[in-house]
């Protein structure tokens, strides 16, 4: 045991114990070095405010124009739905085709204003309108609302195309 009393790693130990405050000062040191964090943290939190306002700016951006692509939607398909020229509905039109989901058909009034009335109210074509502009922009699109006229196929995939910018 005497020789390994002598070798270079006790060495080290025994000299631990003549300066024991001095192993203790260079960890306190160490601990020191913790109080940076502090600093980092306090930059990290200020680029994370501002993160969340960019996010919320993006997102308000997104929805301002999911509302007007939602719009000119809307305006395609009341545009499209009523064939001007013969009086009649178009059956092909998406609006058509949500008013006989929904129960709400279009019917033409032969005794009063000879006009085409019924149909989807405001409020159900601007949701309707919005779900769409929402779920194609997102590139989910479920299908359950979709373009089936040549113009409504032309603005649905310009949407997408809008769609694919945000991804």
């Amino acid at each position: 045991m005497p020789a390994a009393a002598h070798s270079p790693r006790n060495a080290t130990r025994a000299e631990d114990s003549v300066l024991p405050g001095l192993s203790s000062l260079f960890s306190s040191l160490k601990v020191v070095r913790l109080l940076r964090l502090g600093r980092v943290a306090r930059k990290l939190d200020h680029y994370l405010e501002y993160g969340a306002a960019v996010l919320v700016l993006l997102v308000c951006v997104f929805g301002l124009v999911a509302h007007w692509l939602a719009c000119i939607w809307y305006s395609i398909g009341d545009y499209e739905v009523i064939d001007e020229a013969t009086n009649s509905i178009k059956t092909d039109s998406w609006l058509y085709q949500l008013a006989i989901s929904i129960g709400t058909p279009y019917r033409y009034n032969a005794s009063g204003s000879g006009q085409w009335e019924g149909g989807p109210s405001k409020h159900t074509l601007y949701i309707s309108s919005l779900y769409f502009t929402m779920t194609s922009l997102t590139t989910i699109g479920f299908g359950n609302i979709a373009p089936t006229t040549d113009g409504e196929k032309i603005f649905s995939v310009a949407m997408m195309m809008v769609g694919c910018k945000y991804h």
